[in-house]
């Protein structure tokens, strides 16, 4: 005999899923060019370069290897088509997080 989970149980775990979909749906942006810029504290500006994303998470992986390399910057990303803006502000513990143990 199969039994079925009582719709109520069920409840929280579509919730939930539903909250992550609509989250994700807001920060995704469109693939294209984009126009990398890495800045310190003082606005003065450490790196620039553009980089092809395929994918949200091509341009996530950028944003995060520059927050590693660079752990109290700002770094910005500029779609050069749509004009599309993502800013990602360091964090040391973060970047440290993400090192390699």
């Amino acid at each position: 005999m199969i039994r079925s989970r009582p719709a109520t149980r069920l409840l929280p775990h579509i919730a939930l899923a539903a909250a992550a979909a609509l989250l994700a749906g807001c920060a995704t942006v469109t693939p294209g060019p984009f126009q990398i810029t890495v800045r310190d504290a003082d606005d003065t500006v450490l790196e620039r370069f553009q980089f092809q994303a395929g994918s949200q998470s091509s341009l996530q992986t950028a944003l995060i290897g520059m927050c590693r390399v660079y752990p109290d910057a700002t770094v910005t990303a500029d779609q050069l088509n749509t004009h599309e803006r993502l800013q990602e502000r360091c964090n040391r513990s973060f970047a440290s997080m993400l090192s390699p143990s």
